[in-house]
């Protein structure tokens, strides 16, 4: 196995940390972030570290939407190669604001595993998305695998890999900590707030309406998941996303039992939060059962807090087989969230067409990408330029569907 030194040095051996640039005006500009899950947090905290106005809004307040219910793996999983770079920066932004701002980021690696010859298969396509990167997966056998997740009961292992450079986070803490050092450079935040309006004058962004004022701004970010075609219907762009429910079970605090990400047979997925906390899953969206039509039909809650409890413990009692020693875990509570699914899967990030002085940032990674993105985006709008990483990831290859029928 790569140490994990090695890994941290090969991660910062070649790559650049973006300087904060002067952008020669009387005043700093005034910029709007709407969203306060973990990519506005991360725009507002570089935005405001470099010298910008900002003023977060969110109608509902700190990761309360898709943040909040977020597994919080960061990881550089991805077929497509040019976004899996992408994400390897992504990892290595993460590195350093670990050290600078005390993220509590658990540095503990990716664990995946098949207890057959039925399944290898999927273990062999998960291990491809790595292949030809810096730093590709381990293969294990099952000796390996014992020695690495001593207190894992696998089962049979027919297949087995393990990535050394991915982590996982609170999505809800590391968010507050990108708030706070944002309104420590002078940012506000203003929640809840909703947006009502996008003002223009003369063919440039002008300001914002919300149900408590308007507010003026020179640029504006919309970061706000779920909600964002909502938002930039606003100022005339059409923007479809996927609907993408997802459940978690979360325990109340263990006693540490591991610090890996595990994903085993059955489309069981686990891990073990800082403060001890057991999270995971057994199934990408809820079941396709006659009880959960309406949730996989559209964005709703469960009908009652049974049908919650039943989910919950059922998932907990998955994960105790492969986790023994968290056989006992109360069920503290079980999140349904909305996840942001542009309709390509890939991030939409950049200035809006049509709609000069907007820029929107929307895509499932969130928690893998915020770092790089709050980088990007900064850099975009303070110098005004038009960054080459992210020229695959502009909003106009969706500008045919935001054309009036006919046209």
């Amino acid at each position: 196995m790569i140490p994990r030194r090695s890994v941290l040095g090969m991660l910062a051996g070649g790559a650049g940390l973006l300087a904060s640039r002067a952008w020669g005006r009387s005043r700093p500009p005034r910029i709007g972030v709407v969203g306060a899950g973990i990519v506005g947090a991360s725009i507002a905290h570089h935005l405001a570290e470099a010298g910008a106005q900002v003023t977060v809004f969110d109608r509902t307040g700190p990761a309360a939407g898709a943040t909040r219910n977020s597994f919080a793996w960061i990881n550089a999983f991805v077929a497509d190669a040019h976004y899996r770079d992408l994400r390897l920066r992504s990892l290595l932004a993460y590195h350093d604001l670990d050290r600078r701002l005390g993220l509590g980021i658990v540095w503990g690696g990716y664990l995946n595993w098949a207890h057959d010859a039925a399944h290898a298969g999927l273990v062999r396509a998960n291990a491809a998305q790595l292949a030809g990167c810096p730093f590709p997966v381990q293969w294990l056998n099952a000796a390996q695998v014992a020695a690495l997740s001593p207190r894992l009961a696998p089962g049979p292992v027919a297949a087995a890999i393990y990535s050394a450079i991915d982590g996982h986070l609170d999505p809800v803490g590391v968010t507050q900590r990108f708030l706070d050092t944002a309104r420590s450079h002078g940012a506000q935040l203003r929640y809840p707030c909703e947006l009502t309006g996008i003002d223009f004058r003369h063919g440039r962004l002008a300001g914002v309406a919300t149900k408590q004022g308007f507010v003026a701004l020179d640029r504006l970010v919309v970061a706000a998941g779920v909600d964002t075609p909502r938002l930039l219907a606003l100022c005339g762009f059409t923007l479809r996303l996927r609907h993408a429910p997802g459940i978690l079970a979360h325990s109340k605090p263990v006693p540490e039992l591991t610090r890996i990400i595990h994903d085993g047979p059955g489309d069981v997925s686990f891990k073990q939060m800082a403060d001890g906390r057991i999270v995971g899953t057994d199934s990408p969206e809820p079941p396709d059962l006659p009880v959960h039509a309406g949730i996989r039909a559209g964005p709703m809650d469960f009908p009652d807090a049974a049908l919650r409890e039943l989910h919950g413990n059922r998932i907990l009692g998955k994960i105790s087989a492969l986790l023994p020693d968290a056989r006992g875990a109360a069920l503290d509570w079980l999140s349904l969230g909305f996840r942001p699914m542009p309709m390509d899967d890939l991030p939409v990030v950049g200035s809006v067409p049509g709609a000069a002085g907007v820029h929107v940032v929307v895509t499932h990674s969130g928690v893998t990408l915020a770092p790089i993105l709050g980088r990007y985006v900064t850099a975009e709008l303070l110098d005004g330029t038009r960054l080459p990483a992210l020229a695959r990831y502009r909003p106009e290859r969706f500008s045919a569907a935001a054309a009036p029928p006919g046209a």
